[in-house]
């Protein structure tokens, strides 16, 4: 998390979407002080931005309003405004946070195998992350919402990617049937975060540019082979 005056909050947006073509340096204008904190529409929040992608409700913070008195003409000189506080997450700090990867699950549960020729069922947790950071004083909120899913099987076959967590049987939507035989194998997942963030939980949740990537992997498991045979039945007592 970053803490920038306007004119380095819009700097750092220009660099940013330079290197990557996105929309990275938004932000919101706060009192210098916590404590005195209040959300109050345009007046109170503005956004940095590169101009590409505005946030509804809230203006530009070179087009805020000022609420300095003006200062006497014999002084001879303008009264600055003062230096606002911006608080912004760009796309390198959202990239940075600590998310938790989901676990895979892997069905045939409960057991360290799976059959050849058959489906292999994963899933995943696709529940939303809040995470809670100080940014100058302020808590700042980051929410992590998962948005793509990119399973690899391990057996060099081209990934399944889904945009939900999958289910479990006999309600799955991710599944894989291996074609050979293997002593181990791994499901590997790659999960795409999107972000928003919010100030002192108050106001809009700002979007960030730019995703978030957790890697998570199963337990590993046997893909085995099975053979079906008849045999014969007990005979029935004919006597």
């Amino acid at each position: 998390m970053s803490n920038w005056t306007s004119e380095k909050a819009a700097e750092h947006a220009a660099n940013e979407a330079d290197s990557s073509g996105g929309v990275v340096g938004i932000g919101i204008i706060a009192s210098p002080d916590p404590a005195l904190f209040e959300f109050d529409g345009p007046d109170g929040m503005c956004v940095v931005t590169d101009g590409v992608a505005p946030v509804a409700g809230l203006v530009p913070c070179d087009d805020r309003p000022s609420d300095e008195e003006p200062v006497d003409e014999g002084d001879g000189e303008e009264a600055d405004d003062p230096e606002p506080v911006i608080i912004s997450v760009s796309a390198s700090d959202f990239a940075e946070l600590p998310l938790v990867p989901g676990r895979v699950r892997v069905q045939p549960e409960g057991q360290s195998w799976t059959v050849v020729n058959l489906d292999t069922i994963a899933y995943t947790a696709g529940d939303p992350q809040v995470l809670s950071v100080q940014v100058l004083g302020f808590e700042v909120a980051v929410r992590a919402t998962p948005v793509e899913f990119s399973w690899d099987f391990g057996d060099g076959s081209v990934p399944v990617v889904t945009t939900d967590p999958g289910l479990p049987f006999p309600d799955h939507t991710v599944a894989h049937a291996y074609s050979a035989v293997a002593e181990e194998r791994r499901v590997s997942l790659t999960t795409t975060w999107v972000g928003e963030f919010q100030v002192a939980g108050q106001g809009p949740w700002i979007p960030i540019a730019g995703t978030a990537q957790t890697v998570s992997v199963s337990d590993p498991f046997e893909v085995v082979e099975v053979r079906t045979r008849l045999v014969p039945g007990p005979q029935a007592d004919r006597n």
